[in-house]
């Protein structure tokens, strides 16, 4: 295993791997952190390559010092975390937004089309970053990527679920009614949306239909009533008025 070196107070000490590093941080008490990352900084990749490696000197580090060694490490910052399920975790491990920010920017839209490969993966780290992060996520991926994630309406209602009132709202706007629309081919495709958004959203999307095509989407007494116990009451309220159905949660196996 190469081993590199690194002077602090005329004291020299070898590091070879993740854990020796993290040691070395430990024990130093954040004093010299900077100092250290930087005299190693040309060999850092070659000592974090894995995970579990990251995660553990990132625990090691202030934020500032943190945002250092992802820039340090930028080029092959995709292959040390490997899959989204480990971008996930690191950043549910981030107590500050400016280093989630630079941890993404690090990635670029190359690194997190290497990471995140489903729908699902995506909702799973947007749950996991704050503040304008979320947009900044969607952005580096691009619309086009976006899309071809959401291949199912389940899909789109994961990622939903996972944004803020406003962000569903300009994310529905920037995928566009026709193409979210498409992804609805029965009641319960419509439940996954409806749940996800909230009621005036909602409105938004029922208003696409007239009362024969909602209906013709529902299907039956089953789906119908799989959505309507879905629904807010706001929802409950604008579905029954189209469909001009009673409007009570008691009549919900009415189709």
């Amino acid at each position: 295993m190469p081993r590199y070196p690194i002077t602090i107070d005329q004291e020299t000490v070898q590091i070879g791997s993740s854990a020796e590093l993290a040691v070395a941080l430990d024990v130093l008490q954040g004093q010299y952190d900077r100092e250290v990352l930087t005299q190693l900084q040309p060999h850092l990749s070659r000592i974090i390559l894995q995970p579990n490696q990251l995660f553990t000197v990132m625990k090691s580090l202030s934020p500032d010092d943190q945002v250092f060694l992802i820039q340090a490490l930028q080029g092959n910052l995709a292959g040390i975390i490997q899959d989204a399920s480990h971008l996930r975790d690191l950043l549910a491990t981030l107590a500050e937004e400016k280093v989630e920010t630079a941890l993404l920017q690090a990635l670029g839209p190359d690194g997190l089309h290497s990471l995140i490969l489903t729908g699902e993966e995506l909702a799973e780290v947007l749950e996991w970053v704050y503040g304008q992060t979320d947009e900044l996520t969607l952005e580096l991926l691009g619309l086009e990527y976006v899309q071809n994630l959401c291949r199912e309406a389940a899909e789109l209602s994961m990622i939903l679920r996972s944004l803020d009132t406003g962000l569903q709202s300009w994310l529905i706007d920037q995928l566009g009614w026709e193409f979210c629309l498409g992804l609805i081919r029965d009641g319960r495709d419509l439940a996954y949306l409806l749940r996800a958004l909230p009621s005036a959203i909602s409105e938004r999307l029922l208003k696409h239909y007239e009362p024969a095509q909602l209906a013709s989407l529902i299907g039956n007494s089953r789906d119908w009533k799989y959505l309507y116990q879905r629904l807010e009451p706001a929802e409950a309220d604008f579905i029954t008025h189209i469909l001009g159905l009673k409007n009570t949660r008691r009549n919900s196996h009415a189709a």
